[in-house]
């Protein structure tokens, strides 16, 4: 697939997003659109992506990406450095990071590369970034609070990282965790700083148009289950590239698979990979040293002589689900109604709902109202209940560490109905195997008896 990039490559449709699967498990709805410009772009790097993205970033994770937006703001060919200032890294980025004055040490000669990047050091990175690219950017006055006042916990800016994060805010190179809390010391995750870092580059790239061959992965399809022993992955070729990294994630969003070729395709098997869900993520490692990334592909290997995993999963009731309560016994009718209707990110119609948006709907039209975004749900509606106390009409949520990228409505029998990921449609699903075993977060009950 062949794209010109203008300004953030953003001319770049969200219809392109939305008809990509993108439904990784360690990738936010909310960070699609952000992801795919950055990876086009070449401003991601194989270390961060193949890690978890939900996770937390690193200082010497972070220095990657900050030079990846120097080279594209300038335009430069870096000098790699001689050698490093710091004893406990030799990493170049972060060589040349504190060469450009972007970042320093924690002491005199120790970087701590694996300790994690706060929100607020994240924006000082980011505005030191881009001062170094020479960029025309007002910096906001250190006792200027402007923007950070307008968060119930902006005093707890520390006076050094101030000046960052105001002007980060008023550039909305960053936004708060909601709509009324910035959480400036909360660590940063990787797919929130890829984000920030491909906002400063729409913001102050020089609008020279790109044209970029993306690796675009053709096998499996989105959404294939694969029975045989043997498989081919195969993706596009991508001009003037040295080869490509190949990533292969398990449901738990870990890296399972890493794997460096010259060819546009490997073979798989059952020695590679056991029985499971997963996602492909293909690089290209361009002759000018970036990184250009494809979205993810999901795929299901099941190969049936393996004995190692038997298969356990469920299908749908053999009967409609019921309850002893009136309104929920209305949401189980209404939800097994809308069987069949499509997946689309952010729908909250009958034309087609995300995850979220389904039992959003489901709720109102039964007098309850519910947050919009699963991780909202989450932080905000019902009560907690445990998995052996699960009733019918419970909200049943998935994902990694402690963040939710899915949710369900559990009708009873270990089964769930819900909207799952673009090119599906609402169905049954049991939440006893699989992914949905693997990746259970909790559950919340919105109508307490």
């Amino acid at each position: 697939m062949k794209i010109v990039q203008k300004m953030i490559l953003g001319a770049f449709s969200l219809a392109a997003v939305l008809g990509s699967t993108a439904a990784a498990a360690d990738l936010s709805g909310w960070a699609v659109s952000g992801y795919q410009s950055a990876s086009e772009a070449g401003l991601v790097s194989y270390s961060v992506v193949s890690n978890n993205l939900k996770d937390s970033i690193t200082r010497e994770e972070f220095c990657e990406l900050a030079m990846n937006l120097y080279k594209k703001l300038t335009n430069e060919d870096i000098p790699v450095p001689a050698g490093s200032p710091f004893k406990d890294t030799n990493s170049v980025a972060v060589a040349q990071a504190y060469n450009y004055g972007i970042v320093n040490g924690t002491d005199d000669n120790t970087f701590t590369p694996d300790r994690l990047v706060t929100r607020e050091e994240m924006a000082k990175m980011l505005i030191s970034t881009l001062t170094a690219s020479e960029v025309q950017i007002n910096i906001a006055d250190g006792a200027d609070t402007t923007y950070v006042d307008a968060f119930t916990d902006g005093s707890d800016v520390s006076a050094w990282a101030m000046s960052s994060v105001n002007t980060a805010l008023n550039y909305e190179l960053m936004t708060g965790v909601t709509d009324y809390t910035l959480e400036p010391l909360q660590a940063t995750s990787r797919e929130q700083a890829i984000v920030s870092v491909n906002r400063s580059y729409s913001k102050f790239s020089s609008g020279i148009d790109i044209e970029t061959d993306i690796p675009e992965i053709v096998l499996p399809e989105s959404g294939t289950t694969i029975t045989d022993k043997t498989f081919e992955v195969q993706w596009t070729q991508t001009n003037d590239t040295e080869g490509y990294h190949v990533i292969i994630k398990d449901a738990k969003a870990k890296a399972v698979y890493l794997k460096d070729v010259e060819s546009n395709k490997i073979t798989l098997s059952n020695n590679d990979l056991p029985n499971g869900d997963y996602s492909i993520t293909v690089g290209a490692v361009l002759r000018d040293g970036s990184e250009i990334y494809s979205l993810p592909v999901d795929f299901t290997y099941s190969y049936k002589n393996n004995k190692t995993q038997p298969s356990t999963s469920k299908t749908a009731p053999t009967i409609k689900p019921t309850s002893s309560n009136p309104t929920i016994q209305s949401m189980l009718d209404l939800a097994d109604s809308l069987q069949g209707t499509p997946y689309v990110w952010g729908g909250t119609t009958t034309n087609g709902f995300d995850c979220s948006g389904f039992v959003q709907y489901i709720y109102s039209k039964n007098g309850y109202s519910l947050t919009r975004t699963t991780y909202t749900q989450w932080d905000n509606d019902g009560v907690f209940v445990s998995k052996s106390n699960l009733k019918p009409g419970d909200l049943v949520y998935f994902g990694s560490g402690n963040s939710p990228s899915h949710v369900g409505m559990y009708v009873g029998d270990g089964m769930m109905i819900h909207s799952p990921r673009t090119g599906d449609v609402i169905k049954y699903t049991t939440i006893e195997s699989g992914y949905y075993e693997d990746c259970y977060l909790g559950a919340k009950r919105i109508i307490v008896d």
